[in-house]
């Protein structure tokens, strides 16, 4: 029997479309906050503004118009990112407000963010690698470029899981500089641009439950790596002491727009 390599097996799950062609690629990463925990019905009349050239390569493996929950898991193809409470996030706003500064661009997501994973969780590792964070999105990121654009940055959403012990929140920026280097030599682009979304400013209740907030916040902000653009995550309508609400996502999203390259 001949075998079939897995690139094109997952080459046929990727519907063809003229229009999916030299999109501005954006990767994304990171935990709950990216997936989203807003509510749908929070959506306001007529978002996005630009529906025709929002495109979203799904947990399905086929691209589709970019609609919330972008990070939908309706056709999971691979079950290690699955997660059931998917919602508003900050990609869909900011992928609409990018198209506003640039409206000859047409973005397209790529969606691959987990609820409760920690920096760990997106460690390389090389068995079984669709089985983790990090090779599921690799794969994802390598089908859809560069037939369908080129992979201009990614957002990582990420650090609240290890907040919990001391272990993990002294080794997030070693662990986080390991993932980018990783990520970066695997695109073949030593140069991608990263943009690093740090923890906002806890409440006493989630101090409670996650008592190195402020290690981990630390160690984000001593981040310093070539192409990695810090953005703190404060000033922004929370549902609760850590998660976004719809209005805060839909203002969060255009700022984070404003860190990306121009096309």
């Amino acid at each position: 029997m001949r075998l079939v390599a897995l690139p094109f097996i997952l080459a046929l799950l990727v519907q063809p479309c003229s229009a999916k062609t030299n999109l501005y690629l954006i990767a994304l990463m990171g935990q709950s906050n990216m997936e989203g925990r807003g509510e749908l019905s929070d959506l306001p009349a007529g978002f996005p503004a630009h529906p025709t050239k929002l495109w979203n390569f799904t947990n399905a493996y086929k691209w589709a118009p970019a609609k919330e929950p972008v990070d939908s898991p309706l056709g999971q193809v691979d079950v290690v990112s699955l997660d059931e409470r998917a919602s508003v996030g900050p990609s869909l706003a900011l992928a609409d407000a990018f198209v506003s500064l640039h409206p000859s661009t047409s973005v397209g997501l790529i969606p691959c963010a987990k609820g409760g994973s920690s920096i760990s969780d997106w460690e390389k590792r090389t068995t079984q690698p669709r089985s983790t964070l990090y090779g599921s999105c690799m794969t994802r990121m390598k089908v859809a470029a560069p037939a369908n654009g080129t992979i201009r940055a990614v957002l990582f959403w990420q650090g609240g899981e290890d907040t919990k012990t001391l272990e993990d929140a002294l080794k997030w920026k070693e662990r986080f500089t390991t993932f980018v280097a990783d990520l970066r030599a695997d695109l073949g682009n030593p140069n991608l641009p990263i943009v690093l979304v740090m923890l906002g400013t806890p409440d006493n209740e989630v101090l409670k439950k996650r008592p190195y907030w402020e290690v981990v916040r630390g160690q984000q902000r001593s981040v310093n790596l070539r192409g990695v653009v810090k953005i703190e995550a404060d000033g922004y309508e929370r549902k609760d002491g850590i998660h976004f609400t719809t209005r805060g996502q839909l203002a969060f999203g255009p700022v984070l727009a404003g860190l990306l390259p121009a096309p």
